[in-house]
């Protein structure tokens, strides 16, 4: 008679086969612990600047005979004053030709070269990026200049432009995560760029080419640029093309500085979404250390940045209140910040929103355990070393630490600032920067059947406001 082996009898066979092995060969099959990490040094740079003011940074980094071409303008949203978005229509319209080239025409340019050209817009810094082949790099350089320095602004591009940008306004508008973040930003960041995070629609129908072209006109310009090639590449051709292409920019002016205030009064906004099954939270606040503090950095990650931390164990694992928290450190020029973001189902947001105080009072309250920091040093470790793999890597986080003033010695630093982290930096961290009594929150969902819950939050008792 055949025997037919059921799942059960199956596993049970299974644990007494495993039973049966010897403890030694168990032993000697179990993973070896990791290693110290080790320290971590850039290779040589050279870094200079032309006479109109320029920055430059050579890296020979890698094998591969490919250079990743990075022109960082600090430039951006920082610089649209009232006018939102004029930033991003300008970066956009700049995409659409330049040097006599169309759109098409620069793609097909820097496609026989081995890559892409791409352009994006940020909060102060405007980015210009190509990764070619090592024997293209000074035309890619001169292509990246005749983006950079002379971009046709067509008419008949203003209005695709236009078209583009009122369909993201859309789309984000009718998005409780954009909603949400919206809200938070103007709390945090009062009568600041930062707080302006989108245009109304008549803003953007009425942004002309004019106010394109002054934009362009007032904030790119050589005293904003740093200019990164990291790959293999011939130096003296490199620098050659790089004089050639830039050395007759004009200077123009020194990045924009407007520091927005550390400790703007904390609130409660509340925006009704009728009828909506979740409700999306933020809970956060200013910090007055930058994100690149370490201690903070590793407390933040075990507390909610990685997938394994301690909120989203709390309120995802054990109680399926939601499905995807996640703790954002946002260490920009002007002020950082730390916020608590997460999708929660409706009837369970005044509860999640008591276990997020909960985890960081727990955190402030005692010390994480020894096997909590030592795995996040390793994730911290490993995270850093990984995006430094690739040259695109390399050129974005040297031009994003250079964007906060803090240049290559914090990336030299860094491995060994983890490392020697406790447990007590890391509550230390969490007690200096995330006193609950500090925190603004916003909430997006159907009100009628959260306002309840939300006035059972001992946090919030007092302090909700009319709803939007």
């Amino acid at each position: 008679m055949k025997t037919i082996m059921t799942f059960a009898t199956a596993t049970a066979a299974l644990a007494l086969a495993i039973s049966a092995v010897p403890a030694a060969v168990l032993a000697r099959e179990a993973p070896p612990a990791p290693s110290a990490p080790r320290p971590f040094t850039l290779p040589q740079m050279m870094t200079y600047a032309l006479p109109n003011g320029m920055q430059v940074t050579l890296v020979p980094y890698g094998n591969v005979p490919k250079v990743n071409i990075l022109a960082a303008v600090w430039t951006g949203n920082i610089d649209d004053g009232s006018n939102v978005w004029l930033a991003d229509m300008t970066g956009a319209l700049m995409q659409k030709g330049a040097g006599g080239r169309d759109a098409s025409q620069l793609a097909e340019a820097a496609a026989g070269m081995g890559g892409s050209l791409s352009l994006s817009t940020g909060l102060n810094l405007t980015a210009a990026t190509m990764d070619v082949l090592s024997e293209d790099a000074p035309a890619a350089i001169a292509l990246i200049a005749d983006l950079l320095e002379r971009p046709d602004f067509k008419p008949d591009d203003l209005e695709k432009v236009r078209a583009d940008l009122t369909r993201n306004l859309t789309v984000a508008k009718s998005s409780p995560e954009s909603i949400s973040s919206e809200a938070f930003q103007q709390v945090i960041y009062p009568d600041h760029p930062y707080g302006r995070v989108f245009p109304t629609p008549e803003q953007l129908a009425g942004y002309t080419l004019d106010q394109v072209k002054a934009f362009h006109a007032a904030n790119f310009g050589a005293a904003r640029t740093h200019f990164y090639v990291v790959g293999q590449f011939d130096a003296a051709g490199v620098r050659s093309a790089i004089e050639k292409a830039f050395g007759g920019w004009k200077a123009g002016p020194a990045p924009t500085s407007l520091p927005a205030p550390v400790n703007a009064e904390p609130a409660v906004r509340l925006i009704d979404r009728p009828g909506a099954p979740q409700s999306m939270v933020v809970i956060g606040k200013r910090i007055d250390k930058p994100g690149a503090e370490v201690d903070f950095k590793a407390a933040s990650t075990l507390l909610g940045g990685y997938f394994s931390s301690r909120i989203t164990r709390n309120i995802r694992e054990d109680k399926g209140y939601t499905y995807s928290p996640h703790a954002r450190l946002s260490d920009r020029v002007e002020g950082a910040s730390w916020t608590e973001d997460a999708a929660v189902t409706a009837e369970s947001t005044g509860p999640a929103i008591t276990e997020i105080y909960k985890e960081i009072r727990r955190m402030q309250d005692e010390p994480p355990t020894g096997a909590e920091v030592q795995g996040i040093k390793n994730y911290m470790n490993g995270t850093f070393v990984i995006g430094l793999a690739s040259r695109g890597g390399m050129a974005g986080s040297l031009a994003n630490l250079d964007l906060l003033g803090l240049g290559a010695g914090y990336m030299n630093a860094y491995v060994g600032k983890v490392s020697a982290l406790t447990a007590t930096d890391l509550q230390d961290a969490v007690k200096r920067e995330l006193a609950t009594d500090r925190m603004s929150v916003v909430v997006v969902g159907p009100l009628e059947s959260v306002r309840p819950q939300l006035e059972k939050v001992p946090e919030l008792a007092g302090r909700l406001e009319q709803p939007e």
